[in-house]
């Protein structure tokens, strides 16, 4: 075909393609009638579904059409809007529109996920491409204005905008932010009497010795592989887990050289050099990038802790953990932490296997009636779960699973950890006889709030159980600085967008974590039921803690309970039968599920109190005891407190009555005011965050013999009525709950 030919047969084709775009093209009239009849059509849907059930009055009529007319209305000129937008984006040239919006889908991507708030992610977004068109526009600007004096101005200032534009982005980024300051005296100024006890976070009498042990082919680190000192079996928990498949199950699987259905028991040792035999301590790390490795990051608690004479196993998990970015957008695993869970049960199940075994290097050193679980973020949870499912024939979501464990585990350690991530039955973890502490920071910014509490709500004690459960809040602290490998960011693009300043250091953390951790596990395993009076208080730990805010709620198994709050609708109602609540001159008085800072709740419900002495005078609220109740005169009223306000702290008076009308009154300062809720300021200004702060309960304990001594005519074993009343502070909103009597400690 010669070229006079192709050129004739290109036309045709032109041609015939021009006849059917005109068959098919529409004439302005035609477009002027389909836009009248979108209008019309939309308009009667839209009007016959607002009034698919008729107004009942002319008032409602009125202001139904009102609300439809306006509506209508606000709908076509935002339509208009946009259209107007998008037809000036069109005079863009098209590089700059490709770029811009690519660099927008890119960004938003990229931040949300760590974000999760739209506000901080189009401030950010915003800034980005205003600077930079700046400073692109300035420096490519400069060649093509020439001598043209107006054009080269404009462009210079560009130049000089963008230019201060990425000098305080930078300085911004690198900034570490501002403190705040809580408004709050109590740790100088505390009546709490100091604990007569050593500090827990000193090192113990023995030796400390280490090891390894694991699969023995591990082919990332020889620790649990060439170099491993005991070799131990895989485990299959793929039954457990959801998305190992796909891109990321081959990445994961390629970087592992195993599938979740040969998974190996990896941890490192660290025990005390001595005979034993000692009780056995499990730690696991939650979820973090897995190729940096996280359990090796307890170590200043396996040294602590071996050092006092426990066995300390850092469990290896790290092959459940996140593969990378790529999971953002194509999935990982998903709610695996029934798995997580279950392999800690495996790993107490080859320490009774050693502690048995004759020839083994652990023969009779563990003692195995004495076993406490810790676990941090996801490990958390997954210690709680271990605890559950311990006592379980089977899983509680797969029959075909079958349990056999019953091991005695006889404490719960969780450190800022998740809830909810799994849920047997589709509800929350419960928990029963087993003595509890969940930790979490105030600066969490992985763990955005106390979620831990919500576990802290379900564990549950028999009437034959001795123990307790206690809910530490710490603020300053962070989620990563618990784990040594973890550190001060808290999530990938957070470092230049972290408040970093209010974050405590890591050896004041690593501090507190010890205190807490190791006088938890002396109560709990040793029997010094001495240490168990710092979660009562912490502040009678002052001496050994860093000076910062602490709050704990705590309850003892032989707390006599006379207000949970949770029997029922009736206001007056008291779990004590015969008792009676009673309120006067409160702004507030309901009961309801305490809200955390994100958009969940607690496990449990309380009575929120509000007063305003200005509006409604000095408020109160009462309990009526029955006829008949007795308590025991060296005992304590215990109650837990949480401020609502940022604005104050809270102080108020608690007064005893017994039937004789002899009265005393403590402040409730005589130990310590309740500090404001504290600041939750996660981002750098002038980024928001999703809440301020959250209430957080921290509880009371007054001795009922420091009453009898304001008034010794008080008779204590005849108590009438327990009042809080609010004439100190001018004005408040609170939490109340756990309202109950404890016997008291014994004294030398």
């Amino acid at each position: 075909m010669n070229q006079e030919e192709s050129n004739l047969q290109t036309n045709r084709k032109l041609l015939n393609f021009g006849a059917v775009k005109r068959l098919f093209s529409l004439g302005r009239g035609a477009w002027r009638g389909a836009s009248f009849a979108v209008v019309l059509v939309t308009l009667v849907v839209w009007f016959a579904i607002i009034f698919s059930s008729p107004p009942a009055s002319m008032q409602n009529w009125i202001v139904t059409m009102g609300f439809a007319l306006v509506a209508a209305a606000l709908s076509l000129l935002l339509g208009q809007l946009i259209v107007s937008v998008l037809n000036k984006f069109q005079k863009v040239p098209e590089l700059y529109r490709w770029v811009l919006v690519g660099s927008v889908f890119l960004l938003f991507n990229l931040l949300m996920p760590g974000f999760r708030q739209l506000f901080n992610v189009l401030i950010i977004i915003i800034y980005v491409l205003i600077v930079s068109s700046l400073l692109g526009a300035g420096i490519g600007g400069l060649k093509s204005a020439g001598e043209k004096t107006g054009q080269r101005r404009v462009v210079l200032t560009a130049l000089l905008l963008g230019s201060i534009g990425v000098v305080v982005a930078v300085f911004w980024a690198f900034w570490p932010g501002s403190p705040h300051e809580v408004a709050w005296s109590g740790f100088a100024e505390s009546g709490v009497r100091p604990l007569a006890v050593e500090n827990p976070a000193e090192e113990g009498p023995y030796s400390v010795r280490t090891l390894t042990y694991g699969s023995g082919v591990d082919q990332r680190r020889s620790e649990y592989g060439a170099d491993v000192d005991i070799q131990t079996d895989s485990v299959d928990v793929s039954p457990m887990v959801k998305g190992g498949g796909g891109i990321t199950g081959w990445l994961r699987q390629n970087y592992w050289g195993f599938d979740l259905s040969n998974v190996p028991l990896n941890a490192r040792v660290w025990y005390p050099e001595g005979e034993g035999p000692f009780p056995l301590v499990l730690v696991v790390h939650g979820n973090h990038s897995m190729d940096a490795f996280s359990d090796p990051g307890y170590d200043y608690l396996g040294e602590l802790l071996a050092s006092r004479g426990y066995i300390v196993s850092s469990v290896d998990q790290n092959f459940l953990n996140g593969v990378g970015m790529l999971e953002a957008v194509l999935g990982g695993l998903v709610e695996e932490n029934d798995a997580r869970g279950y392999l800690l049960l495996q790993h107490l199940g080859l320490w009774h296997e050693w502690n048995e075994s004759q020839n083994h290097y652990f023969s009779g050193k563990v003692a195995t009636e004495k076993i406490a679980l810790i676990g941090h973020s996801r490990g958390g949870e997954a210690a709680a779960i271990a605890a559950a499912f311990n006592d379980l024939p089977v899983h509680p979501d797969n029959a075909a699973i079958s349990f056999d464990f019953g091991f005695d585990i006889g404490a719960v350690i969780a450190i800022a950890p998740s809830d909810g991530q799994y849920r047997p039955r589709r509800m929350g973890t419960p928990l029963e006889d087993i003595n509890y502490l969940v930790m979490q920071g105030s600066v969490d910014s992985d763990v955005r709030s106390f979620a831990g509490s919500r576990q802290y709500d379900r564990v549950r004690f028999s009437p034959d159980y001795q123990g307790f459960k206690a809910a530490v809040y710490l603020h300053n602290a962070n989620h990563g600085q618990f784990n040594t490998r973890w550190g001060k960011i808290d999530f990938s693009a957070g470092r230049w967008f972290l408040n970093l300043s209010q974050i405590m250091s890591a050896a004041e953390q690593e501090t507190a974590a010890k205190v807490f951790i190791s006088a938890f596990l002396e109560a709990s395993l040793h029997g010094e039921q001495e240490y168990e009076r710092l979660f009562e208080n912490p502040l009678s730990g002052k001496n050994w803690l860093p000076k910062t805010v602490y709050l704990s709620q705590y309850q003892s198994s032989d707390t006599i309970a006379l207000a949970s709050f949770d029997e029922g609708l009736n206001l007056e109602s008291a779990t004590l039968p015969g008792a009676k609540l009673s309120g006067a001159n409160l702004t507030i008085w309901r009961e309801e599920p305490p809200a955390l800072g994100t958009d969940q709740r607690r496990d449990t419900v309380s009575v929120r109190l509000g007063w305003d002495q200005d509006l409604k005078g000095i408020g109160s609220y009462s309990m009526e005891l029955p006829a008949g109740f007795t308590l025991d005169e060296r005992g304590m009223l215990t109650f837990a407190l949480a401020n609502i306000s940022q604005n104050n702290s809270v102080d108020l008076t608690v007064t005893l009555t017994d039937k004789a009308g002899q009265e005393a009154s403590l402040p409730l300062s005589h130990l310590v005011s309740l500090p404001p809720a504290l600041p939750y300021r996660m981002y750098k200004f002038p980024l928001q965050v999703a809440f301020e702060a959250e209430p957080v309960f921290t509880t009371y304990a007054f001795e009922l013999e420091d009453f009898w001594a304001e008034n010794d005519k008080l008779n204590l074993s005849g108590l009438k009525t327990i009042d809080f009343i609010f004439d100190i502070t001018p004005a408040g909103d609170i939490y109340l709950d756990d309202l109950g009597i404890r016997p008291g400690y014994a004294t030398e």
